[in-house]
């Protein structure tokens, strides 16, 4: 919603709106490697609070920001201040919880946190009317050094383990994850559906409603609002569906395999620019963003308990990174179209970006389905 305001005031390209945008998800990703190891080793009350207190001080540099490059610091200090936020929460629930509920207790926190995506929407249009984007992050920085305090203070200090974690023993912990079949049969789906959600849901999909859907601002708004409501009642939805097919001896596999394939299906109707029903287009593309979360779930009853941290902030640093490369990718390709002020951008450059987006996600949905038929026949060649 503030990117035209940034736009005019400091004359960005698309490619600098998507640096801008993504280096967000580059300080975010970044963090990801330390911050398993610290959630594990400090818990996620304390993790959880002091990082929230570097977001809130990247909130107030961008907001006083006249800068290109400070802009680009501030978002780097939020991206790295809310690399914790949703770790931490999948951390303590593993900690808390009895493995069977979690992917119920993660898809209820995945719906929660979709309420700062709301909170983008109409309410942003809403501040807009009566402050710039500068006031907006100004009180976006009070707001969460004030939450940042409440979680030190209420949040009781559990952890996975009360020593210190070696070197050694870091580096064969992510040695057990990383060589595990399992994981890499989990793991390119869903970085590349959720890196693309959350490039296209954090940028771009206002610029196609707005270039090819051809709508004023409150249309855009609208639309946001509903892919909103999608990302908070998505992964609420999965939840309930996991916790019901679980009772049922159903395989969590196939429920994710087809989760992802109609998160895909959606992307080609984008694609293929089918505007008369874009309100269920996006507001289904949100609704399927975070119901990829049931990965996390997978994976966490698959593994120790005591690399909960490290398990899930590992596959978040590799989506957070491939969410950055996507962000600046598609508008990297997007400028290679001519910009008109009367109609922005061509659809075809849409069509291109998030077509190539949506390649990667349907060789990864490939991958998923085959990689236990190619497993089985190495094993029986084996044997042979």
């Amino acid at each position: 919603m503030i990117a035209p305001s940034l736009v005019n005031a400091f004359g960005l390209s698309p490619s600098e709106l998507g640096l801008m945008t993504a280096v967000y998800f580059l300080g975010f990703g970044l963090f990801q490697l330390p911050l398993g190891i610290l959630l594990d080793r400090f818990g996620p009350a304390k993790v959880q609070s002091s990082l929230l207190a570097v977001a809130a001080i990247g909130a107030a540099l961008f907001s006083v920001s006249e800068r290109f490059d400070l802009l680009i610091a501030g978002r780097g200090l939020i991206g790295i201040g809310v690399a914790g936020a949703l770790m931490s929460s999948f951390t303590a629930f593993a900690l808390w919880f009895p493995r069977n509920i979690l992917p119920l207790a993660n898809g209820c926190f995945m719906g929660i946190g979709g309420v700062g995506a709301l909170a983008a929407t109409k309410p942003v249009e809403w501040m807009l009317t009566i402050t710039d984007w500068r006031g907006l992050f100004l009180l976006l920085s009070i707001t969460t050094a004030t939450v940042a305090l409440f979680i030190r203070a209420s949040l009781p200090d559990t952890r996975s383990t009360s020593t210190p974690i070696n070197l050694r023993a870091q580096i064969l912990d992510l040695k057990e994850i990383y060589s595990n079949k399992f994981f890499w049969r989990i793991a390119p789906l869903t970085v590349s559906t959720v890196a693309t959600g959350f490039a296209i849901q954090g940028l771009w999909a206002a610029a196609w409603l707005r270039d090819v859907a051809n709508l004023k601002p409150e249309g855009v708004a609208n639309h946001l609002l509903f892919m909103a409501f999608g990302i908070i009642f998505g992964p609420i939805a999965t939840g309930i569906i996991a916790e019901a097919a679980r009772r049922r001896n159903i395989s969590l596999l196939g429920l994710y395999g087809t989760i992802a394939t109609v998160f895909i299906v959606l992307q080609v109707l984008i694609i293929f620019a089918w505007t008369q029903i874009s309100f269920f287009l996006w507001t289904g593309f949100g609704f399927f963003i975070n119901a990829m979360s049931l990965s996390y779930a997978i994976l966490t009853q698959a593994f120790p308990k005591n690399l909960a941290g490290r398990l899930n902030t590992n596959l978040n640093m590799m989506m957070i990174s491939a969410a950055f490369v996507a962000q600046y990718l598609v508008g990297w390709i997007i400028e290679f179209w001519p910009f008109s002020l009367a109609e922005g951008y061509h659809p075809q450059a849409y069509r291109f970006g998030f077509g190539l987006l949506l390649s990667i996600q349907f060789f990864s949905l490939v991958w998923f389905a085959l990689q236990p038929i190619i497993f089985f026949k190495k094993n029986l060649e084996k044997e042979h």
